[in-house]
């Protein structure tokens, strides 16, 4: 979920930060790509409702495949644009996310019953919507997912813990330009750039800078990462009467959550206006955004592999029931940039992106004189 309404923030505060830009202005750049957010994503995009009912797409076994679709299909968006991404995927959520995981069970189950009362009430389109409440990742769906980007071709990072703190990680040690997902939190491990919006509709991209954004907000890191824990994030509950224009104000006026909270606790109006948690875990959410659990981008090498075709056709086509004249064709895409001359590998095919020529130095009239020879 990220970052509860920093993107109103951002918008509010930091207008010049955010850039909203064509895909292919990425050419040539590595992009560490959230791959459990696309996953489920795509999962609920390819949900449709028939006049029966709700349909999902599955292979033959009775497995879900959208989220394949949609993979393929993005990625193949990405390398056409000179892009190579890099898929990310989460590992152990960490402890502190329980309560957030077992609010959305919660939700998931109340989203279950929902679809089935409405499928039996005949309304295809709220089935339609509860069923994309209702969506579960499972672990078929994750290997399924990796054993195609890997016949693809791609590189994949298995992250210790959350998939936005690797992928920010990987950004920070330049080993990616930005962390690409539509989670905010990636802001708030650090990504130095974060892309939103990356879609298969040739719509703008929007990148934001995290520098930009700080200068904007006159923040330290410390300071911003306190700010996103005001607003909500998944690791500990929110002080209640406090919205991200409330947060950003507060963040301002005392600069750290415990000042905030020394205030609210002296101040008998602000205690009656917000209510403080029990337990109200912000230093151990601090110290998650600050240190999270990731390999370090040292141990991680990139390989961009020529794709496997045979096996990826056989393993979409004849197993997952995907329609063979579309993965051949993604294949050709895939090959076109491999087969370029003097290029072995997929990542011979991006262009690195060229350093703009220095200005030339402006010469006075005076000088121009002298360089002749007149004095």
């Amino acid at each position: 979920m990220g970052i509860k309404n920093l993107m109103k923030i951002i918008n509010d505060k930091a207008p010049d930060s955010v850039k909203s830009k064509q895909l292919k202005s990425l050419n040539g750049y590595t992009l560490a790509c959230d791959a459990s957010l696309s996953i489920y994503q795509n999962l609920v995009s390819t949900i449709s409702a028939r006049h029966a009912g709700v349909h999902e797409l599955k292979d033959d076994e009775g497995n879900l495949t959208g989220h394949l679709i949609g993979l393929f299909n993005r990625t193949l968006m990405l390398l056409e644009n000179g892009i190579r991404p890099v898929w990310v995927f989460d590992g152990k959520p960490p402890d502190l996310k329980s309560l957030e995981l077992d609010k959305r069970k919660q939700s998931k189950e109340f989203a279950e019953e929902q679809k089935k009362e409405a499928l039996e009430e005949g309304n295809a389109e709220l089935a339609k919507k509860m069923a994309g409440r209702s969506v579960r990742i499972t672990k078929k769906m994750i290997e399924d997912a990796k054993t195609m980007l890997i016949y693809m071709g791609c590189p994949i990072v298995e992250a210790p813990c959350e998939a936005e703190a690797q992928c920010s990680e990987l950004v920070k040690a330049g080993k990616a330009f930005a962390t690409c997902t539509e989670d905010m939190d990636a802001l708030t491990f650090g990504s130095k750039n974060l892309i939103r919006n990356v879609n298969s509709k040739g719509e703008p991209i929007i990148q934001i800078n995290l520098k930009e954004m700080l200068d904007a907000f006159e923040m330290t890191m410390e300071e911003f990462i306190d700010l996103c824990i005001l607003c909500g994030c998944d690791y500990t509950q929110s002080i209640k009467g406090i919205g991200p224009s409330t947060a950003f104000k507060m963040m301002k006026n005392h600069g750290s959550i415990e000042k905030i909270l020394e205030t609210i606790k002296t101040d008998s109006k602000l205690r009656k206006k917000h209510h403080i948690p029990d337990p109200f875990l912000y230093e151990e959410a601090r110290e998650l955004f600050k240190n999270h659990d990731v390999r370090k981008a040292e141990e991680i090498k990139f390989k961009w592999q020529p794709v496997n075709e045979k096996a990826l056709f056989e393993f979409l086509v004849h197993e997952k029931k995907f329609l063979d004249k579309r993965v051949e064709e993604g294949i050709k895409k895939i090959k076109r940039h491999k087969d370029k001359p003097n290029q072995t590998r997929l990542d011979g095919f991006f262009k690195k992106p060229t350093a703009p020529k220095p200005e030339a130095k402006k010469v006075s009239p005076k000088e121009k004189v002298q360089k002749k020879g007149i004095s």
